[in-house]
């Protein structure tokens, strides 16, 4: 009977030194998993936030660029406006000097007959009927040169404000009759001074030739301009030769 007690109180220790011992080897254990397991925890609150952040920034980006579409379709519809506006004053200006240049012929024929009739008493009050006609309709063309100009520049802002929306550049349209030469040459530096500017309507960022002879020499850019002056640089590959002083200027 003793013995057996003994035995019941050695497993009694026994047991208890095994709880102990996982005490001592697991606690560290389960605590560490503790740790990672709150450590896991604020790591996902902390995307959680940085998700809700990201889906609020997008709504914004969303919201930005729907009204950048609109600022788009509006400016594509205004210049749309502006282009019909440009062509119907186009063909009207056309047509005025069509009719101008027909009053000059019916002028000229007028002053021939006059002359031709100086001698013989003719009074020439019909020819100055004429006159007073010409110098109408030219004032009226006067003023739709003025408003074509208006149109033109309204019409150049749109393309620019369309480019900005888009991101797609275009170079600035030069006037067809532009002409001029090259006045200074700097090799070292790759600019030019031109002897147009301004006053021959010659946007800042225009492309031009440069040509001698009748042959292609360099292709340049418009970079600042003045009333009767320009400074332009040499557009990277496209020095075909030597830019000299005297060399003609045209559009591209």
């Amino acid at each position: 009977m003793l013995l057996l007690r003994i035995f019941l109180v050695l497993a009694i220790l026994a047991g208890i030194g095994v709880i102990v011992v996982s005490q001592v080897m697991l606690k560290p254990q389960i605590e560490g998993i503790i740790t990672v397991r709150e450590e896991n925890h604020k790591n996902w609150k902390s995307e959680e936030e940085k998700a809700r952040k990201l889906g609020k920034s997008l709504k914004e980006t969303q919201t930005d660029l729907n009204r950048t579409k609109g600022d788009l379709e509006t400016t594509k519809s205004q210049l749309t406006d502006v282009t019909g506006k440009f062509e119907s004053e186009q063909k009207r200006a056309n047509g005025l000097q069509v009719n101008l240049d027909t009053t000059k012929s019916n002028l000229k024929i007028a002053q021939d007959e006059l002359a031709a009739y100086a001698n013989t008493g003719f009074k020439p009050n019909e020819i100055k009927g004429l006159v007073d006609q010409t110098k109408s309709q030219k004032v009226v063309l006067d003023g739709l040169t003025e408003e074509l100009k208006v149109f033109t520049d309204l019409y150049r802002k749109a393309t620019n404000q369309i480019a900005q929306l888009t991101g797609v550049t275009q170079d600035p349209p030069i006037p067809a009759g532009v002409r001029g030469h090259v006045l200074v040459v700097d090799p070292k530096w790759n600019f030019l001074v031109l002897d147009i500017g301004s006053k021959q309507e010659l946007p800042e960022k225009g492309v031009l030739l440069v040509a001698r002879e009748g042959v292609l020499v360099a292709k340049i850019r418009v970079m600042s301009v003045q009333k009767d002056r320009s400074i332009a640089n040499i557009m990277p590959g496209w020095k075909l030769k030597d830019v000299l002083e005297g060399d003609q200027v045209l559009p591209y």
